[in-house]
């Protein structure tokens, strides 16, 4: 019966004869925690997975019971949720009931599982509520019927003994210290990018290498079987994910959309000027956080922006960049993140066979690259054409957000971020809208002509909810 619900499943999200489907939150977050649930809960003999941020209840109970009846379920967590209640909560039941949790020895920001060895998701999101109600997010879908997706779980489970292996062990059972989890198969592993089977798949983790521990070290026996260190070529860091994208960015040839979270890479920024110059059509949309007056901190859409502007020809025209704008001060207590970290190239209806789309974990940063663990698949041709007409779709989505058939802001998306309403400035609106830079530069005025200390204040007070106009001062702030 288990074997048939799982095939119904995954019938019903081929699409274009292809193993691979997308979904997107906010709008389609529910069904996409769904296909999770319904994968996890019919899992016959394997559940791995990999987790930055943790506050959906169902997986964590349907992990228990998919380790209750035999199922081998381990978990790889980022190193702060340690300390979350929660999630010890959560990592406790699964290993009472006999699998495995560890702590990884990066910051974990990779959001993938691996079910059965024929069922796999890739996203940009967490396991949250937010993920699936609020923020706009993608789930990459596959559930191995071609040998384009039995590539993608075996690089994923080359990936994650990468992870388990350089992983410590959480001991949320202090009775069962001396009962490490044991190391993974490293047949299939290779200390050498350049022999990674799949040219497909890039990830931070091939920025560093790795020796196995003695057994006798501590480091061993709490469950870190191996070391890992930086990766230099000529005294210098490796960037494998940021250059992967460099070459894409340089080898397009019609159009490249961006759909991003952060950009803060500033040699990512220069390409994509540098592609502008060729005549690419670049557009990007991102998150209300990379909006920034000017060009001195270190968000890089700001300087797009500006190298664009200064481009011949390009004077007081309108820059191909939209910011899904949601708050004048972001908060994470009241975000409504643009959390994608995506890119499309020479996207043609007409033909797919040169389109490439690059989409994982990765938030163009630093950070990402060096201090964490990410990864970005590029999928190209036409086997996928299903996922490019979905991105560019999500893609379109956000950047006409609640805007008109005139390609303005709705009256009510403006007036909600534009206007004061009973005498009051709201710091965050429910109904993010998609702005160009002239028009958040118009909003940010007309905020500041009704209350001209709301700004002075508004990054301190990010956490409150509404500045009172005639009081002058922040209110619904949190206790």
């Amino acid at each position: 019966m288990k074997k048939l619900i799982i095939l119904a499943l995954f019938a019903s999200n081929i699409f274009a004869g292809t193993s691979f489907w997308a979904l997107f939150s906010p709008h389609q977050g529910e069904e996409a925690f769904n296909q999770i649930y319904q994968a996890i809960e019919n899992s016959k003999s394997k559940v791995w997975l990999t987790v930055y941020s943790w506050s959906d209840s169902t997986v964590a109970k349907n992990l228990e019971v998919a380790c209750l009846s035999g199922v081998d379920v381990k978990v790889v967590l980022h190193p702060a949720l340690r300390r979350k209640s929660r999630v010890i909560d959560y990592a406790t039941a699964i290993e009472d009931a006999g699998c495995g949790v560890k702590v990884s020895v990066k910051n974990m920001h990779e959001k993938f599982s691996i079910v059965d060895d024929v069922w796999a998701f890739n996203s940009s999101a967490n396991l949250s509520g937010g993920a699936k109600s609020r923020y706009s997010e993608n789930f990459i879908f596959n559930n191995d019927t071609s040998p384009e997706g039995r590539l993608v779980i075996k690089t994923l489970n080359r990936e994650f003994k990468f992870l388990w292996n350089s992983s410590k062990d959480l001991y949320t059972n202090k009775d069962a210290k001396e009962e490490n989890q044991p190391a993974l198969d490293l047949v299939d592993l290779t200390n050498n990018p350049d022999e990674q089977e799949n040219p497909s798949f890039v990830s931070s983790s091939m920025n560093f290498k790795y020796s196995e521990y003695s057994k006798t070290t501590k480091s061993y026996k709490s469950g870190r079987y191996y070391r890992v260190s930086s990766r230099k070529v000529n005294k210098k860091r490796t960037w494998f994910v940021r250059d992967a994208m460099l070459k894409l960015i340089n080898e397009a040839q019609e159009n490249i959309l961006v759909n991003v979270n952060h950009l803060v890479i500033e040699e990512v920024s220069d390409a994509l000027i540098e592609a502008v110059k060729r005549g690419v059509d670049v557009r990007i949309v991102a998150d209300n956080q990379e909006y920034k007056s000017g060009t001195s901190s270190k968000e890089m859409v700001p300087n797009f922006v500006n190298d664009w502007l200064e481009l011949e020809g390009n004077e007081g025209k309108v820059p191909p960049v939209r910011i899904k704008y949601y708050s004048h001060a972001p908060s994470p207590r009241h975000w409504a993140l643009n959390h994608h970290k995506y890119m499309i190239f020479d996207y043609n209806e007409d033909d797919f066979s040169k389109t490439k789309l690059m989409s994982g974990s990765y938030n163009i940063s630093e950070t990402a690259e060096h201090s964490q663990y990410d990864n970005m698949f590029t999928y190209s041709g036409e086997t996928f054409s299903n996922l490019f007409e979905d991105f560019k779709g999500e893609f379109d989505n956000l950047w006409g957000l609640n805007r008109d058939e005139n390609d303005r802001p709705t009256k009510e998306a403006w007036d909600r971020v534009a206007k004061p309403y009973n005498g009051r400035i709201y710091l965050h609106t429910k109904m993010p809208v998609s702005l160009t830079w002239p028009e958040i530069e118009e909003v940010r005025s007309a905020v500041y002509q009704a209350a001209p200390t709301f700004f002075r204040d508004a990054y301190r007070k990010r956490d409150c909810y509404f500045f009172d106009i005639e009081k002058q001062v922040f209110s619904g702030c949190p206790r």
